[in-house]
C-alpha cells in the first residue's frame, strides 16, 4: 500500500468501507495478526475481525453476521494524510484548523481516556498525547 489518505466515511487509500477480508488481504496481502473478538453485549450478533498490519502500522476491523465488511481504521503511520496534509505533522490546534478549512467545526473534546477530538459526523476520533497526534481512528456512520 503506498497511498495513506484518510478518507472519512469512504476509506483508507485504497481500501474502502465494506469491503470483506478477503478482498483487503488481495490488497494487501496476509496481516501479521488475526482475531476475533465476540460481542461485549447480550444480545449483540456482530462479532468483530481485527487485521493488523504492522508494517503498515494499522489495525482494520470488520463486522457482520455472516460476511464481515470493514467498518473501521486505526493508524498510527507518519506517512497518514487528510485533505493534503500529513496529519502527524500537526499538533491538536493545527488538526482542528484543518478540519475547520474543510467545513468540519462541530467537534467534541473528551479527557476522560486521554485527550481525544472527535468529529461526530464523519465518525473520526484524533488522538493526542501532550497536543502531539498519537493515533487516529474513523469508521462509516
Amino acid at each position: 500500500m503506498e497511498n495513506f489518505t484518510i478518507e472519512p466515511l469512504k476509506g483508507y487509500g485504497e481500501l474502502a468501507f465494506g469491503m470483506t477480508v478477503d478482498e483487503v488481504v488481495k490488497v494487501l496481502g496476509n496481516p501479521d495478526k488475526q482475531e476475533e473478538i465476540e460481542p461485549v453485549e447480550d444480545g449483540v450478533c456482530a462479532h468483530v475481525i481485527v487485521l493488523d498490519y504492522y508494517n503498515l502500522d494499522m489495525s482494520l476491523y470488520f463486522e457482520g453476521e455472516t460476511v464481515s465488511k470493514l467498518c473501521n481504521f486505526y493508524t498510527v503511520n507518519q506517512k497518514s494524510t487528510i485533505y493534503d496534509a500529513k496529519i502527524f505533522d500537526l499538533n491538536k490546534d493545527e488538526v482542528v484548523e484543518l478540519m475547520k478549512q474543510n467545513g468540519y467545526v462541530d467537534y467534541v473534546e473528551d479527557t476522560d481516556d486521554g485527550d481525544c477530538v472527535t468529529y461526530e459526523d464523519l465518525d473520526l476520533d484524533f488522538y493526542f498525547d501532550e497536543n502531539e497526534l498519537v493515533e487516529v481512528f474513523w469508521g462509516m456512520e
